[in-house]
């Protein structure tokens, strides 16, 4: 998997500086890319992984994508240089932009799969549909240590996935959990050794990527979205999800391969 992964690999955006974007078949993985700073968000790395996405949305031959991290940790959360000099003004863009970037993750119609080693602040896997762990990473919330609410939608996000108890306690006493109790309570998927973690992460983006693409995305958009509406709206909602699903040449394809050829499906997105 590794030596075909690494012939496969292309680096496709070299204007990056934050983050590092290569390329791994139908995978796209994007790497946090300062170590020295363990890889704290910038103003400048939230408009780089903004754009990384908006060019990952148009281009149909990506299927999956995952996030990982340069150096041994994944991301401790905000630069907190840049808070001790920011202005209001500047605070805000960040926290916005910031927002728009974990809904922009939300909406794209791709599965995202968060490789998480070392450090990570919880915030950063927030808006990832699957999250593999190693068994060295560790998730936290310190930001009320150092007199920050933590923003950009955490607060929202996290009792609607751990309940707000435990919501109320990794908020309050900012201490850092084991990958192991992070599966306990339900924000990480898998734990596996570190150094089986990109390998493991591009194995489960591969087995995605042979699915339907369009049925990905729906099955991605109900859950994300469907789940949080009221019963009744929900269940239309995915209901005009599912219908759309039927009227697709990924169905016919689908059908055929399975129940008449016996054969891999070669699913297009169309």
């Amino acid at each position: 998997m590794q030596a075909q992964s690494e012939q496969s690999r292309s680096s496709t955006a070299s204007e990056f500086e934050d983050i590092l974007f290569e390329r791994h078949d139908s995978t796209v993985v994007l790497y946090y890319n300062r170590p020295e700073k363990r890889n704290a968000m910038r103003y400048q790395t939230v408009k780089e992984f903004t754009r990384a996405f908006d060019s990952i949305a148009e281009d149909k031959s990506v299927r999956a994508v995952i996030i990982a991290a340069k150096g041994k940790t994944y991301c401790v959360g905000g630069d907190t240089t840049e808070f001790l000099t920011n202005t209001i003004e500047q605070t805000e863009r960040f926290q916005r932009e910031n927002l728009e970037l974990w809904r922009k993750m939300e909406k794209i119609r791709k599965p995202i799969i968060a490789a998480v080693n070392g450090y990570a602040n919880i915030e950063t896997i927030q808006s990832v549909d699957l999250v593999i762990a190693s068994e060295e990473a560790k998730f936290g919330l310190p930001e009320t240590g150092i007199g920050v609410c933590p923003g950009a939608g955490i607060t929202i996000r996290l009792p609607r996935v751990v309940g707000r108890y435990i919501a109320k306690e990794l908020l309050f006493l900012g201490e850092w959990i084991q990958a192991s109790e992070a599966y306990r309570i339900g924000i990480v998927n898998r734990v596996v050794p570190a150094d089986k973690l990109l390998e493991e992460s591009l194995a489960v983006a591969s087995k995605i990527a042979k699915k339907a693409p369009l049925a990905i995305g729906a099955a991605k958009a109900c859950v994300n979205f469907g789940s949080e509406m009221p019963l009744d709206e929900g269940m239309e909602y995915q209901l005009r999800e599912s219908i759309a699903m039927f009227h697709t040449k990924d169905l016919k394809e689908g059908i055929t391969a399975f129940f008449k050829e016996k054969r891999e499906p070669k699913f297009t997105g169309e």
